[in-house]
């Protein structure tokens, strides 16, 4: 797909600013930002026999409705995908953040994105998903350092030595 066309798709999203608008599948998840394994993954095991897909289903994909029954679990269907971890999920959380939607649909994901910020853990959508804390760097990620999410870390002192003296 080419960049104008990417374009054209987030600028149509914003300006018809429906959840239950029916996109083509990969299109939409192209112009969301989506690699293409990720596209992959997410349209065989989640919209198999589908062709087209609203936002509604992007975003119940990146943050179920589903609740856990512990307190401060987020569920998301991306952890169940095997090219998908923390940092990804996080990535992606974060680049919807900053995308217009549209009016209705931009408050549809800032109820998704309360969920995130009042959770600590994120799980799969599976019974027996693993979990992973979602740290306070995690939620106010705003650098990105080569398409990841940056988190800085401290430094061994040795390494500072080592600097300071070359």
């Amino acid at each position: 797909m080419k960049k104008n066309n990417l374009q054209n798709i987030l600028k149509e999203l914003s300006k018809t600013d429906d959840m239950k608008k029916s996109w083509p599948k990969y299109d939409i998840l192209f112009s969301l930002g989506f690699t293409e394994t990720i596209r992959n993954s997410i349209c065989e095991w989640y919209w198999g026999d589908k062709e087209t897909v609203t936002l509604e289903d992007v975003f119940e994909v990146v943050i179920s409705s589903e609740k856990d029954p512990r307190t401060g679990y987020l569920i998301t269907k991306m952890l169940d995908l095997r090219c998908v971890g923390i940092k990804t999920f996080l990535k992606v959380v974060n680049s919807f953040s900053e995308i217009d939607f549209g009016k209705k649909c931009n408050i549809a994901w800032r109820k998704k994105q309360e969920m995130f910020m009042s959770a600590h853990r994120v799980k799969g959508s599976r019974e027996h998903s693993w979990s992973s804390p979602i740290t306070e760097e995690g939620k106010g990620l705003a650098k990105f350092r080569n398409g990841t999410p940056y988190v800085p870390r401290r430094r061994k002192i040795a390494n500072n030595k080592l600097n300071s003296d070359g």
